[in-house]
């Protein structure tokens, strides 16, 4: 916290401003600070996603429902978003970076939604008559 407040004096000393605009950069300088602080201070907590190869998935020690896999997930290198619905209907859309999961996990997650996207059927396919 220390070393945290002697980087905001610095900064301070170091803008460039006037003596007028000192107050207001001060104010959101501490206030950025402050936030940044206090989402450093967040405890972390695992979840953990269980997936079958239907495309039902369950979470654990999250507030997220459990549903069934959409097609419509996207896929990239870095993250997936997962896309799913739950037994009401109603859709639901996460973030999962790849950092968060091991390479092997990552994988296989990415492959699943592969699959399940190409095991559906593309509306374009069928205005080809």
């Amino acid at each position: 916290m220390l070393l945290a407040a002697a980087l905001l004096a610095l900064l301070f000393l170091l803008l460039p401003l006037t003596a007028e605009r000192y107050l207001p950069a001060w104010l959101v300088l501490t206030a950025w600070f402050y936030l940044l602080w206090q989402l450093a201070q967040q405890p972390l907590t695992a979840t953990m996603l269980q997936l079958n190869t239907k495309g039902e998935l369950r979470w654990f020690a999250a507030n997220l429902p459990a549903g069934q896999l959409q097609p419509d997930s996207l896929l990239s290198r870095y993250a997936l978003q997962l896309s799913w619905r739950d037994q009401d209907g109603k859709s639901w859309r996460r973030w999962l970076f790849a950092d968060q999961l091991s390479d092997a996990d990552y994988r296989a997650l990415a492959r699943q939604i592969r699959m399940l996207q190409w095991q559906q059927p593309t509306s374009a396919s069928s205005d080809w008559r």
